[in-house]
């Protein structure tokens, strides 16, 4: 099994979803997720931002607020493997973590599990989504958690973080820096519990720091590197 930072095209394409953790778990965190709004007009005409994404050395390619059209053919353009988020919140309907929806994502190559800031989505539904997508769409890895706080202030505990990654495949938590009070001794040791239970973690940049200077941005990559992150999300 090559690593993820190894694979190209014809990699992918052989790879199932067990396999797809094990690329990724073996790179050592060295892995780039990058989320790109599928509505939102293009950064180069006649490119896709997704596309911008890969050229620029996305391993991961996630899409928030994916419509379902033609998801095979996103996967053939971009030659990387392509997620979908959805939400188990009745304030996304089109994008609700519900079997209806998840049906038009069987080609998704992972599926992320996650709230939007004005959404309010606690653990329980969380879990049962996941339970959802396993129903759906079974050997898709699923990945879970909230990116921000999702509306609230602080981070998740150890013991809620823990729960969700019994059941997940990965679990994303706020990289060190980018929400109130993520301080990294406690994203380390968010980090830690998800290991324990044997997913992988994604710590995630969703605030506002996605627009910030090369030197900010490298502190967080490698301040999400010291807490044991096995990827960086942007």
């Amino acid at each position: 099994m090559k690593r993820i930072l190894d694979c190209g095209p014809a990699d992918f394409a052989r790879m199932d979803g067990e396999d797809l953790i094990e690329s990724i778990r073996r790179s050592e965190g060295r892995t780039l997720l990058c989320e790109t709004l599928w509505p939102a007009p293009s950064l180069v005409d006649g490119v896709s931002n997704a596309s911008i994404a890969v050229a620029f050395g996305a391993d991961l390619v996630l899409l928030n607020k994916f419509d379902g059209d033609d998801l095979a053919g996103v996967k053939a353009g971009l030659g990387r493997p392509v997620g979908v988020n959805v939400e188990p919140s009745p304030a996304v309907p089109a994008h609700r973590a519900d079997r209806e929806n998840l049906e038009r994502l069987a080609g998704a190559d992972f599926v992320v599990v996650t709230a939007n800031p004005d959404a309010e989505v606690d653990t329980l539904a969380m879990i049962s989504a996941i339970g959802t997508v396993r129903e759906v769409l079974p050997g898709t890895p699923v990945f879970v958690g909230k990116m921000h706080g999702s509306g609230r202030r602080g981070l998740a505990g150890v013991g809620e973080i823990s729960r969700l990654a019994e059941v997940s495949d990965a679990v994303l938590i706020p990289t060190p820096g980018t929400v109130p009070g993520s301080r990294e001794g406690l994203v380390a040791g968010l980090a830690d519990a998800v290991h324990e239970a044997g997913a992988l973690v994604v710590a995630a940049v969703g605030t506002s720091q996605e627009g910030s200077d090369e030197e900010t941005v490298r502190e967080l990559a490698l301040a999400a590197k010291r807490c044991g992150a096995d990827v960086l999300h942007l």
